[in-house]
């Protein structure tokens, strides 16, 4: 039973998926690309340094949530750990949510430091108690305090919205209560024993989780326009919704739903360029984070194997290593996916002039068709390398390799190239971690990974219906897949499209029917 509703989960999530992305595309589809790539444009330098300096500080709230959590469950930490246990496992929940295991990576850390199961249940527990109840309590006083302009289309005036606020902020403060009651003992709720923090740990919470959701709507709010009309108190309320939705879907990133509900509660900016600001700020707050988590972790395992005489050094290599593989896991997913969906993007006209005296057009119609197939070859070994497979180690280099020559022929795209190249020096230098071998199908694909790389695809289908159309029928599909030129956008997006989805569908086919074998075989003897 328990499988059936963890598939059931699964697939819920991805009708959330497509659901937001449909309700996206009916929002956009009056905008241009060049719409939109103007708005990106038109974001100051100044906000972006500013979106950036509030990204930093967040990161650095976030680690009262895990101090908090010890303190709670009566646990001490060196407070350079708690830093890097928050920092990675936000920075891999906030990009990858519950559909690739955001716990993952905390359980192995803190298993690492000798951790029971129980205590990091009791300590994810916490962490999830501490957003909600900062949530509440700073939405409840949102509510009650602040006079919001609700947008009329809901149907929502402020005597909806007080009573909401009064409850959250009474659900609130009747956990303070609680907490200041029973002075750190546990309680029995439902037959159930429930550890609580003390009176000062629940307010200190409270005050955590709630600068959190502040700095972390800044960080959105900065990269607005200067002259919206809107305000940060009409714009917060908006951005709690959002990120409530967020979490309570489990989509991974957000993606779709938080450019949905933003879109439509800040009625009084233009939805183009709500959807520029965010997507600055999923490269800010999402992807730079990322990308620094696996630098990060390749410079520290290098400089760890230049002293391992050092007792110290020898035992934090072994956690290093034991969690190293799953980060590099998603961020292989991570450039797969930016791979895939970067084939979408229509090549400027001043990008096209400048490739057609210097570069055939048939190997640039060959690196762009290379760089979506790379893309989903790297979806693919994302599961591998996170299973530590020598094999599927050796393929994504390689991969790597021939991603970057691909995206810098195909166009000069120099910053998914320099992404490559960066991702490239952690997996070099975390070769110890991959020792198994094992042929690649070895062993089981789990659902998560496979429902993620078909999240991927199908976004880019969703994508290259935006940007290009869909073909009225398929006299006029063939033709536009064997059209050829360097100004023919379409043909060619949707020619790496279409190969994008048939290597998908070959690459699941040929492990299921390999795994079909092994069963049959296993059978028979």
């Amino acid at each position: 039973m328990k499988k059936y509703l963890g598939i059931l989960g699964k697939v819920a999530v991805l009708g959330i998926f497509a659901l937001a992305v449909w309700l996206l595309y009916h929002k956009l589809r009056s905008y241009s690309l060049g719409e939109i790539k103007h708005s990106l444009h038109q974001i100051p330098l100044s906000q972006l340094l500013l979106s950036f300096g509030l990204m930093i500080i967040n990161y650095m709230v976030l680690i009262g949530y895990d101090w908090l959590a010890l303190k709670a469950i009566h646990k001490k930490l060196a407070l350079a750990r708690v830093s890097l246990v928050s920092f990675v496992g936000c920075v891999i929940s906030y990009n990858f949510g519950a559909l690739l295991g955001g716990s993952t990576v905390r359980y192995r850390l803190y298993s690492a430091w000798g951790f029971s199961t129980l205590d990091i249940v009791r300590l994810v527990l916490m962490l999830a108690v501490t957003f909600w109840v900062g949530a509440m309590g700073l939405a409840g006083a949102i509510f009650l305090f602040v006079p919001l302009d609700v947008p009329p289309e809901l149907g929502i005036t402020a005597n909806h919205i007080r009573p909401l606020g009064g409850a959250l902020m009474g659900l609130c403060l009747i956990y303070l209560l609680v907490c200041w009651r029973a002075k750190g003992r546990s309680i029995k709720l439902f037959g159930k024993e429930f550890a609580l923090p003390t009176l000062h740990i629940a307010l200190a919470q409270t005050f955590v989780a709630g600068l959190d959701l502040v700095v972390a709507a800044s960080c959105l709010y900065a990269l607005l326009p200067a002259d919206s009309g809107v305000s940060f108190l009409e714009f917060l309320p908006s951005y709690l919704l959002a990120q409530v939705t967020v979490v309570l879907t489990h989509v991974p990133g957000g993606m779709g739903v938080l450019e949905v509900i933003l879109m439509n509660l800040t009625h009084g900016i233009p939805s183009q360029n709500v959807f520029a600001a965010i997507l600055a700020f999923r490269v800010i707050y999402y992807l730079l984070p990322l990308l620094i988590v696996a630098v990060l972790l390749g410079a520290y395992e290098i400089h760890l194997r230049r002293h391992e005489a050092d007792v110290l050094k020898q035992e934090a290599s072994r956690w290093l290593r034991a969690w190293l593989p799953t980060i590099l896991s998603y961020a292989v997913f991570v450039a797969g996916a930016i791979l895939c969906l970067d084939v979408v993007i229509p090549a400027g006209p001043r990008i096209l002039h400048f490739l057609r005296p210097h570069i055939p057009l048939w190997i640039v119609e060959a690196a762009h068709m290379l760089t979506g197939l790379v893309g989903v070859l790297l979806l693919m070994l994302a599961c591998g390398i996170e299973s530590r497979k020598h094999s599927a180690w050796k393929m994504t280099l390689w991969a790597i390799c021939l991603g970057i020559l691909g995206t810098l022929l195909q166009g000069g795209d120099w910053p998914e190239a320099l992404m490559l190249l960066i991702l490239l020096f952690p997996l070099l230098a975390a070769r110890r971690c991959f020792g198994r071998i094992a042929p690649i199908w070895r062993g089981s694909y789990p659902m998560s990974w496979a429902t993620a790389g078909i999240l991927v695809i199908l976004c880019g289908l969703l994508l290259g219906v935006y940007f290009s159309g869909l073909p009225r029928n398929a006299d006029m599909l063939a033709d536009t897949l064997m059209h050829s030129s360097y100004f023919a956008n379409t043909p060619r997006i949707w020619r790496t499209l279409t190969a994008e989805t048939v290597m998908l569908i070959i690459l699941i086919g040929l492990y299921l029917y390999i795994k079909w074998k092994e069963k049959k075989a296993g059978k028979q003897m």
